[in-house]
């Protein structure tokens, strides 16, 4: 096998481990790399000249594990929040069904990220207005 065919195995599976890892923080790299079939000794030295580290890869993963419910709220962090909008039952999104939009992911330049699962496109620009402090909230 090339070097190249080795190299682009090799980082399918360190990307591969890092998928796992997100989900199981304390997977250990040998026990993955054996169900793979790929040496570990092999592998080790083809991540030392890379520069990655499972060190650093399981302090990554762990920063990114969601919060439990039994922690207490002054260990979650500030940069993170989760405000779940629900709409009205009488809504009448229903009726104007072809300016909804759906499945948007949205990047603001502050780093926020916000998903919405369903939602009219007035409504989208309007949440962005008041986000952004253009709007005016409403003081009913």
């Amino acid at each position: 096998m090339s070097y190249s065919a080795v190299s682009s195995r090799n980082e399918k599976a360190w990307d591969d481990y890092l998928s796992e890892l997100t989900m199981k923080p304390n997977l250990y790299l040998s026990r993955f790399l054996k169900l793979r079939h790929i040496g570990v000794h092999g592998f080790e030295m083809w991540m030392s000249r890379k520069g990655y580290s499972v060190r650093q890869a399981k302090a990554r993963a762990a920063s990114l594990q969601p919060v439990s419910s039994t922690e207490s709220p002054a260990t979650i962090p500030e940069a993170t929040s989760f405000v779940p909008v629900v709409l009205r039952e009488n809504s009448s999104l229903e009726s104007h069904s072809c300016g909804i939009l759906t499945g948007i992911s949205l990047t603001l330049p502050d780093g926020t990220v916000i998903n919405i699962r369903r939602g009219s496109a007035e409504a989208v620009v309007s949440f962005l207005k008041l986000y952004s402090g253009e709007g005016a909230p409403c003081s009913d």
